[in-house]
């Protein structure tokens, strides 16, 4: 991997972790069958997707789950309220005090 492509791609998304998350999605997308955007024949799919990003080849709304400030950023969906709480009316914190208190000693 040319280290000056991952340092284009930081020229489209700044931030490294989100610029993985971004390559990884591009590189399962090619390994599943999508057409690539450049013709590079002997790259693999995870040089490919980043020569993609660094090329420009996405626009912003695709690039949007990935940006940092964007309102598409939630990847994971919004928690349920009813289902976070594990044990009604104090039944987690009885169980918290059932637990021994002793500690065993690994050597």
């Amino acid at each position: 991997m040319d280290p000056h492509v991952v340092f284009d791609c930081q020229e489209i998304v700044p931030n490294r972790f989100t610029l993985t998350m971004a390559a990884a999605a591009r590189a399962r997308a090619l390994n599943r069958g999508a057409q690539p955007r450049r013709d590079l024949p002997h790259a693999s799919v995870s040089d490919l997707a980043l020569h993609e990003i660094a090329d420009g080849a996405f626009t912003q709304d695709e690039l949007a789950p990935f940006l940092p400030g964007s309102a598409a950023t939630t990847l994971l969906p919004t928690p349920d309220p009813t289902t976070t709480e594990l044990c009604g009316d104090g039944a987690a914190s009885a169980a918290a005090a059932s637990v021994s208190s002793t500690q065993e000693t690994v050597h």
